[in-house]
């Protein structure tokens, strides 16, 4: 689309530089030119693989921005900016939906393993902008620009240990990526192991009896577990404009848990006696996870309209073992006949062998999804544009579980067939006379169809407003209407059961070993969702790099699937039927699996900032760069945006005038293109810092009409975490120059607090502050340390530190002492975290 707008001081400096590049190649003569009293205008497009849409985005990182992190992949990078890519509105799982060049992918694999030095631009977009993909509105959307030529394989070692001991973290990863004009390739292997952590290891104190046989020896608090993974994609771009992606993955992984000694309540001679048997060694859980996958993509236009067509194929295995305590019948009649010992250690075949029990689930999903997007019709204020969607997608679920013997069948599966449209209509914009008077606004809608096999139709719906007012000022409102239905793994996952479980009982305020059932819940109704979302985006003109957000959301939910909340005396009454206790009211054993809500409602609001300046660069060094000013006397001019850029009126403030992040045809400091060292990374410093405040304003659940209802900011819990903080903190900052970078990222919450069902059994939990740091720094960028150690070329040596406080929640009751099942070792067992890792790029 062309446009004039006015170019900034640092447009001004980019075509300097071009102008100095071309004389001193051609005519020697380094002597810069007179701009004084001139208009620069420039006519180009936009940025290729942008994406166009009145949705403003919430950050936008170039390729200096992205060198500043100092992360080995895409997935690295997310994790680092994860305070603005996640979704606060509190629905689906959090993960941003990924666009790769503005088009839709099959799925997050086919972005994941990309290095970032292939990435030229990263553009996170709000929830809103969901829509005219064809996706729900709860997840965010990140729009990945790759560069047009960059071929590289790396490799990567990784290892860390906790400061407490006691476990050790490897992890070998290597990547390949070659991308060309129409296609791309990319190829990840990956390998990882953990060792364990015991209760020993963590000092955890056991009752009488564990305390007897050294039970922390034979329980993990964290299991020992191999992963190996491999990743493949391939792009492809034809004349036609058409484009085809594939991708396959394949995870295989396997932990090993130790569950603590067999056990058993023996009589001796009229009185109780329960012990530990050590004859057969610990109870052992085995988990083998065979995971296959694979994703298409085809992407082209009809006209005017673009269509996309993704389909995904994921089949997940499971295959659970876990022992159980065997019979004791026999040890019992030998021990009433004064034929055996009670405090033997080992009683030969009078005590049962161990049972295993054993459950395999087996879940396969293929979810397919056509849309097609474009232009409806023309008004003065703009173009209507909509979004059409159709899919199908089918769930199966098979699960086998023997358990005592008794082996029980299962076999779910699901049909969604769904349709939906999203509509955006601009009432006023640059080109007619109103907005002078309120600014930029459009409105948008979408409805939307399911056709469950087992659960009948379900009904979505939305509306928002997008409106600036004035420039880099931007104001959206959204609410969304929905009915979801209980996934199928909720529904008929296998049972469980794992003993000797360390529980607080609130009831009777102690701790205690009690066997949890887990798995799937037939009974669980579809759930209705009515959500609305205020939000402020302002990032002002007279401060460069600034930007404030401010959000606020309401949820209202009935019938919601849940699982099973943390055992309070209020959830005990609302499901007596869970929970199993013995003659003198002891607990021992709940059934944990999912439960139904008649009612959620909350309310959250988050606000905060993001500040970003670059130094270091001399006068003339790249656009857009502190350092390079406009000639003087050079006046700014309403042109188009400059070729490889997006429209001024598409970008964020600030930014107006910035070439493209691969525009490298001036020559800067050095003579080199576009002012870039070599290697092609742009000269001088970044430093970056964002602060964010969260304030939960309300959090209620109704069980069930004439329960009380749970308040979770006021002594109610659904969690073992205790309830919901009212308060929570996000920092974020880092600075990079010369190759050398740290990054800090941290959270906060304040404290909270159970109230529990007898006179001292409240629990309080502090507030958790976690601080992590990451220091990093890439060889090349050090003098000739490369040159004397040609090995080194390429490489990068990072430091990471998380937890650096070592902060655990600290848990006590109304005495000021700590519950055995809240000890720190429970609570994290792995604290502060030492990482050290080596990448190299051949």
């Amino acid at each position: 689309m062309i446009s004039k707008f006015s170019f900034s001081t640092a447009a001004s400096v980019f075509i300097l530089c071009n102008v100095i590049g071309t004389t001193a190649l051609y005519a020697q003569n380094t002597e810069e030119p007179d701009y004084s009293g001139e208009e620069i205008v420039v006519i180009g497009a936009d940025m290729r693989g942008a994406v166009i849409t009145e949705v403003p985005p919430v950050i936008e990182l170039s390729e200096a921005d992205i060198a500043s992190f100092g992360a080995s992949s895409v997935e690295d990078l997310l994790d680092a900016i994860s305070s603005q890519t996640s979704s606060s509105r509190g629905r689906g799982s959090g993960r941003p939906i990924v666009l790769i060049n503005g088009q839709r992918t099959s799925g997050f694999r086919e972005i994941r393993d990309l290095p970032p030095e292939a990435i030229r631009t990263v553009q996170v977009f709000p929830e809103e902008l969901a829509l005219q993909y064809g996706y729900r509105p709860d997840q965010r959307v990140i729009n990945f620009i790759l560069k047009d030529n960059y071929t590289g394989f790396s490799g990567e070692l990784e290892y860390g240990v906790p400061t407490r001991g006691g476990r050790a973290s490897s992890e070998v990863e290597t990547t390949f990526t070659q991308i060309g004009e129409n296609s791309r390739l990319n190829i990840n292997l990956e390998w990882q192991n953990n060792s364990e952590i015991t209760e020993s290891e963590r000092d955890i104190i056991q009752d009488a009896a564990g305390d007897l046989v050294n039970l922390g020896d034979f329980r993990t608090l964290a299991a020992p577990s191999d992963n190996v993974e491999l990743n493949a994609n391939y792009s492809r771009t034809f004349g036609n404009g058409m484009s085809l992606s594939l991708n396959g993955d394949y995870i295989y992984d396997k932990s090993r848990s130790l569950l603590g000694l067999p056990s058993g309540n023996l009589t001796v001679a009229g009185d109780p006696l329960f012990r530990y048997f050590e004859q057969y060694g610990p109870l052992r859980r085995t988990q083998e996870t065979n995971t296959a996958q694979a994703g298409l993509t085809l992407n082209g236009r009809l006209s005017d309209w673009r269509w996309t067509l993704t389909s995904d194929y994921t089949r997940e295995q499971v295959d659970t073992t876990t022992n159980r305590s065997g019979d004791i019948s026999a040890l019992q009649a030998a021990i009433d006949a004064g034929m055996a010992d009670p405090l033997a250690a080992d009683f030969g075949s009078l005590l049962g062998v161990l049972v295993t029990d054993e459950a395999r689930s087996i879940d396969q999903t293929i979810t397919n999804l056509a849309t097609i997007s474009g232009s409806l019709l023309n008004l003065p204020s703009g173009t209507v544009t909509t979004t059409l969607r159709g899919g199908y997608n089918r769930e199966d679920l098979d699960g086998r579980d023997s358990t005592g013997g008794i082996i029980t069948n299962s076999s779910l599966g699901r049909d969604d067939l769904n349709i939906g449209v999203n509509i955006d209509i601009p009432l006023a914009d640059e080109n007619i006379d109103v907005s002078e008077a309120i600014g930029k606004l459009s409105i948008n809608g979408n409805i939307g169809y399911n056709q469950l096999s087992d659960f009948g139709g379900l009904v979505e719906f939305g509306f928002g407003l997008n409106w600036e007012p004035f420039d880099g000022f931007t104001i959206t409102a959204s609410a969304i209407g929905d009915e979801a239905a209980p996934s199928i793994t909720q529904l008929g996952d296998p049972v469980i059961i794992t003993p000797d479980v360390s529980i607080f009982d609130f009831t009777n305020g102690e701790t205690v070993l009690a066997a949890i059932t887990t798995g799937g819940n037939f009974n669980l109704p579809s759930e209705r969702q009515r959500d609305i979302k205020l939000a402020v985006n302002y990032q002002p003109e007279w401060l460069d790099g600034m930007r404030f957000l401010a959000e606020y959301f309401r949820n209202s939910s009935s019938n919601v699937a849940s699982s099973f909340p943390l055992l309070t005396p209020e959830i005990e009454a609302a499901f007596p039927g869970r929970v199993t206790r013995d003659t003198a009211g002891r607990l021992i054993a709940i059934d944990q699996r999912p439960v139904n809500y008649s009612a959620v409602n909350s309310e959250r609001l988050r606000y905060g900032f993001d500040f970003s300046k670059r130094f270091g660069v001399r006068r003339g060094g790249p656009p857009g760069r502190p350092g390079g000013g406009r000639p003087a006397g050079a006046r700014p001019a309403e042109a188009p945006p400059s070729q490889g850029e997006a429209p001024a009126s598409r970008r964020p403030p600030g930014t107006e005038g910035t070439p493209a992040p691969n525009a490298e045809a001036g020559a800067g400091p050095g003579g080199r293109p576009g002012g870039r060292r070599a290697g092609g990374r742009p000269p001088g410093g970044r430093w970056q810092f964002s602060a964010y405040h969260s304030i939960t304003l309300d959090d209620r659940i109704l069980i069930r009409p004439g329960v009380e209802e749970l308040d979770l900011l006021n002594g109610s819990a659904t969690g073992s975490t205790g309830g919901s903080p009212r308060h929570e903190f996000e920092i974020n900052g880092g600075w990079f120059n010369n190759g050398i970078g740290f990054r800090i990222n941290g959270e906060h919450q304040s404290a909270t607090r159970v109230n529990g069902g007898l006179a001292g059994s409240d629990l309080r939990f502090s507030d958790l502050t976690t601080l992590n740091l990451r220091m990093f720094i890439n060889l090349d960028d050090r003098g000739n340390l490369t040159q004397k150690f040609k090995f080194l070329k390429g490489s990068r040596i990072a430091l990471r530190i998380d937890n650096i406080f070592d902060d655990i929640q600290d848990v006590r009751d109304s005495s000021g002492l700590i519950p055995l099942s809240y000890q720190p070792g429970f609570v994290d067992p792995i604290g502060r975290y030492i990482e050290i890792d080596f990448r190299k790029r051949f």
